[in-house]
């Protein structure tokens, strides 16, 4: 079951005027799939809202694509890091709500959208029919974050089930139709970016993405503090991920 609620809040904004942008003000969903490229992609993109649905009973998987193991200053691989950020990434899921992780553990900043790869999300989908699936925009300029959305598209080809995916935002502000404010998820966001300290020490990441939903909530009056989000279906969504495939200029 999925369900989402509007906020009764309807300021007024040329953005979500524009945009047709909904505030919503409380999502349920019985199973929720989180794709996250490295272990700290979910609390960054969409940590407020996976505590809210925790809270409210949903049952939360994270996938961890890669092994997160050139996330220092020097970008040479660690096999120290590997543990260490696993057990951040772990140490985060329990503030908030995570109730199963996933570490698939391939090269950091080389993430390839194999068939392989696709099949697997394929059965994780298929096996537990989530009501939800957070994965990261293909408008994201890091590579490993677009080779997650092409795993997700590629995954869902023939796929004729309901589905709702949500597209969240780390590398930059993209496209967004739903803004999920979370003001009252503020504490638990920012706790559960703190568990990752092997990345705080690299770059302030947790100010950088705060600060990301601080102006994402104040620009459009929705609230102090807000993550955005792309909400489409599966077919849909394989269709912007074509058009932006087709568009996409970048050499990584």
């Amino acid at each position: 079951m999925f369900w989402q609620k509007e906020s009764t809040k309807n300021p007024r904004s040329v953005i979500l005027d524009t945009l047709r942008v909904i505030i919503v003000s409380l999502v349920k969903a019985d199973k929720v799939l989180v794709l996250a490229p490295h272990p700290d992609d979910d609390a960054l993109g969409c940590g407020g809202l996976i505590k809210s649905l925790a809270d409210d009973g949903a049952k939360i998987k994270v996938i961890y694509f890669s092994d997160g193991s050139k996330g220092n200053k020097s970008g040479k691989s660690s096999a120290s890091l590997i543990v260490e950020r696993e057990s951040e990434a772990r140490e985060a899921g329990k503030v908030l709500g995570v109730g199963e992780e996933k570490f698939f553990r391939l090269p950091d900043g080389k993430i390839e959208p194999t068939i392989d790869l696709a099949a697997q999300i394929r059965r994780e989908i298929e096996f537990d029919k989530p009501d939800l699936i957070l994965a990261p925009s293909m408008e994201e300029l890091h590579p490993d974050h677009y080779a997650v959305a092409e795993v997700l598209a590629t995954s869902l080809k023939n796929y004729y089930g309901q589905l709702n995916i949500w597209l969240y935002e780390v590398w930059g502000a993209g496209r967004f139709n739903r803004l999920f404010v979370i003001d009252d998820y503020l504490p638990d966001k920012r706790q559960a970016l703190k568990c990752h300290k092997s990345q705080m020490k690299v770059k302030k990441y947790d100010d950088a993405i705060l600060a990301l939903n601080n102006y994402r909530g104040l620009s459009t009056g929705a609230g102090d503090y807000a993550e955005a989000y792309y909400a489409t279906g599966p077919r849909n969504f394989q269709k912007l991920f074509e058009f932006y495939r087709r568009h996409h200029e970048s050499k990584f």
